[in-house]
């Protein structure tokens, strides 16, 4: 992990949940790196905050115009409307009956919104990656609703889609990036998280145009090509790799995916 990269998590820490952080001395440049981050991450409104409170540190070299961009950008992402969340559904029909069995008796309560949560944070990890601005808000969630969990029905709910190892995969990035205790995330087994290092290193190599776009589009030949063949590649891999810790929702959600790209085909 870079010097960016090592201050980007630092002031994502501080401004999302308040944790002391001491930052490195960067240039203008890397500064400028760092705010283009933030962007692509969409976290910028978290990251200014940690800005905000670093105010008075040495090694925060900002210039009034770095200022006025971050503060235009954090206004601008906090008066955004956020949309309403689409009910959860899994692409596995098993599971997903399952699923719809549970929020029938109970949504609406603290728990099965963090179960959703976690449900969300899940299918983010098997189809893009790590998103940081999820986990953010599932550590948020944790945090403000701790008192207000069942986590035995969360753990039994957890057990009945099978997500036992997608959700301790999700508590060992809220350890890696966040620094949270295990004792904080109780909907996962204890003791010390795994090392996610390679995790959070493929989340910063990964861009926007590799977790997104991979549809296929029909050129002059025969044949299906892709937009963007690296991406394809990429998604494939990263289903792959993410396949053990989701494996009846992974293989699905991988042929939904696919499907979904091959619509785009012209007739």
């Amino acid at each position: 992990m870079d010097i960016i990269q090592r201050n980007f998590l630092r002031l994502l820490r501080l401004g999302a949940f308040g944790q002391k952080e001491q930052l490195e001395p960067m240039t203008a440049w890397k500064w400028n790196q760092l705010y283009h981050m933030a962007l692509m991450y969409d976290v910028v409104e978290w990251v200014y905050r940690g800005i905000e409170r670093k105010t008075d540190d040495f090694f925060l070299a900002l210039s009034p115009s770095q200022i006025r961009q971050w503060q235009e950008a954090a206004a601008r992402r906090s008066g955004e409307s956020v949309a309403a969340a689409a009910p959860a559904m899994l692409t596995n029909p098993l599971l997903n009956r399952r699923l719809q069995r549970i929020a029938d008796a109970d949504s609406g309560t603290a728990t099965y919104h963090m179960f959703e949560e976690l449900l969300q944070t899940a299918r983010c990890i098997l189809t893009q990656g790590v998103d940081l601005r999820q986990h953010v808000e599932l550590g948020l969630l944790i945090r403000s609703q701790r008192d207000a969990i069942d986590y035995d029905s969360l753990r039994d709910w957890l057990s009945q889609l099978r997500m036992q190892r997608i959700a301790k995969l999700e508590a060992d990035l809220l350890i890696g990036l966040f620094c949270f205790s295990p004792e904080e995330i109780k909907f996962a087994d204890g003791g010390k998280g795994r090392d996610v290092g390679k995790n959070i290193s493929d989340m910063f190599r990964a861009t926007k145009r590799e977790m997104a776009e991979w549809y296929f589009t029909q050129g002059k030949n025969v044949f299906v090509s892709t937009n963007n063949s690296g991406a394809m590649i990429w998604h494939v891999r990263h289903s792959m790799k993410y396949m053990r810790y989701y494996p009846m929702e992974a293989v699905t959600n991988f042929m939904a995916n696919f499907a979904h790209s091959l619509s785009h085909i012209e007739e």
